[in-house]
């Protein structure tokens, strides 16, 4: 160690390194090399524990809220929980369905007469149905269309802050459930509804008739025919809705008021969640999880049965009656319970999504009073009892004119990580970045030094230079011996630069 002691004593910033290597007694240099020591000790230990915490990827999570003077009013979905109205079945329907959906049996008698009206059991019973021909390749997608429930018979009334709904905000769409109806879907040729205020005046409002005379007993995709209502899904307008899980049921008797948030969520991707970006999305525009669960059990309604359900999306033909009901729905059914031989859905969360999370109060409706309204202002003519039991009413609003932003960050970046353990070199050692390059000079000079390769002449003229040294006899081979003079004859003395 050559340069130890010129090292510690006239170059490093080290704290305590010139008191180890300085003319102190010996105590005193081992008591300053045990704090040394045990600082560099601390600040190695703390070294280690950042960078274990930046490699496990750690986030933390950022909420801002924001105020606006309007809202972009979300998508509002609503599907009758009855697939399939009663007066609606015709002989051609019943006869190439009618089994499937369990209405009838082999022999074309109703398995469960006296659910449904005597109207229905007369039809059936006066049906000859040799002379109705079976078509294996039934339009599935005109009898829902015709058999499900019809907007014009759903809607009672509908206001948009306060102004009658005009027929353009409203598109039919296929869902498991049937006939659906989305209220501000997105369209690339029409703007989307805004809410300038909260509460239930600034929202939709909607009187429903669920019209439960229709309702049909089917065991169409694993029951549900003991409920009444419709189902409700609030959700972002460019995505597809996903009732048969994501919505909430609303009964008949009762105005639901549905008041809703809206929260922007950016979530960070791999290694820090396991989010998707950019998921193998086909036939929507961007990831949800909605677009890939529907687009997952098509895939495998598809494999499964060469055929697809005429509410799943891509260009494969629908399956007919038979298939849908024999092959499909019950695959469609496994994949919703992820026991599908063809494979799971496992859908992650959007790393980019905008949601509404809703709360839900309900109270129950003056029926009296409202068959006396409807009676004067609407072609709704029905006495109290049938609004109780069919008649739903729904209010969807923002609850406050703001929005939460919710962000994920690393709990640690790298130019965090730099920062702290810089900064803890700093405190524990004294130590900065140059002070590493000092270091660096150092074992080089010591590793030359091995080598037989000495610096002194170079450090004698570099001193020189600088001023800080004064020459010597051997600095200058002009000089005379003993010649202590400079070119002026003046003594030669310690100078500045």
């Amino acid at each position: 160690m050559v340069y130890f002691r010129e090292y510690a004593c006239e170059v490093s910033d080290f704290h305590g390194i010139k008191h180890i290597a300085g003319k102190g007694g010996l105590f005193r240099r081992l008591f300053w090399l045990l704090c040394f020591l045990s600082a560099l000790g601390v600040f190695l230990w703390q070294t280690v524990l950042l960078f274990l915490f930046y490699f496990e990827d750690h986030h933390i999570t950022k909420v801002d809220v924001s105020y606006e003077s309007s809202l972009v009013f979300p998508a509002v979905t609503v599907c009758n929980f009855n697939k399939y109205r009663e007066s609606a079945l015709t002989e051609d329907d019943i006869k190439n369905v009618g089994i499937h959906l369990g209405i009838i049996d082999e022999d074309h008698n109703l398995i469960y007469p006296t659910l449904y009206t005597e109207e229905f059991q007369n039809k059936i019973a006066s049906v000859n149905w040799t002379g109705v021909e079976e078509d294996d390749n039934y339009n599935m997608t005109d009898f829902q269309l015709r058999t499900g429930h019809q907007i014009d018979d759903m809607i009672i009334e509908c206001t948009w802050r306060g102004e009658e709904c005009e027929d353009e905000y409203f598109t039919h769409i296929f869902t498991h459930l049937g006939n659906c109806y989305t209220f501000n879907k997105y369209s690339s040729d029409s703007d989307l509804l805004t809410s300038p205020a909260a509460g239930p005046a600034n929202g939709l409002k909607l009187m429903l008739d669920i019209e439960t005379e229709e309702y049909v007993p089917s065991n169409d995709l694993d029951g549900g025919a003991s409920d009444s209502g419709v189902m409700v899904m609030v959700h972002d307008a460019t995505e597809p809705p996903y009732v048969k899980e994501f919505a909430m049921p609303v009964g008949p008797g009762f105005h639901t008021f549905i008041s809703m948030r809206h929260e922007s969520i950016t979530a960070l991707p791999s290694p820090y969640t396991e989010c998707e970006t950019d998921g193998d999305i086909e036939h929507y525009d961007h990831y949800s999880l909605q677009a890939c669960r529907i687009e997952c059990e098509t895939n495998i309604v598809v494999e499964a049965c060469g055929c697809k359900l005429i509410e799943q999306p891509g260009t494969e033909p629908n399956c007919n009656p038979n298939t849908t009901h024999e092959c499909a729905h019950p695959q469609l059914v496994d994949a919703i319970h992820g026991v599908s031989e063809f494979g799971s859905c496992n859908c992650g969360s959007p790393c980019k999504a905008e949601v509404y999370p809703i709360t839900m109060a309900s109270t129950k409706l003056r029926s009296a009073f409202l068959e006396k309204i409807f009676q004067e202002k609407t072609s709704f003519d029905h006495n109290a009892s049938y609004i109780e039991e069919n008649v739903v009413a729904l209010s969807v609003y923002f609850e406050a004119l703001n929005y939460e932003t919710i962000e994920q960050i690393p709990a640690m970046d790298t130019y965090t990580l730099l920062a702290t353990v810089g900064g803890n070199m700093g405190l524990f050692i004294g130590a900065g970045l140059l002070t590493l390059v000092q270091l660096l000079e150092y074992f080089l000079d010591e590793i030359l030094s091995l080598c037989g390769i000495t610096r002194d002449n170079e450090r004698d003229e570099v001193a020189v230079f600088c001023g800080c040294r004064k020459k010597n006899k051997t600095d200058d081979s002009s000089k005379s011996p003993g010649d202590e003079s400079n070119t002026n004859g003046q003594p030669l003395a310690w100078t500045t630069a």
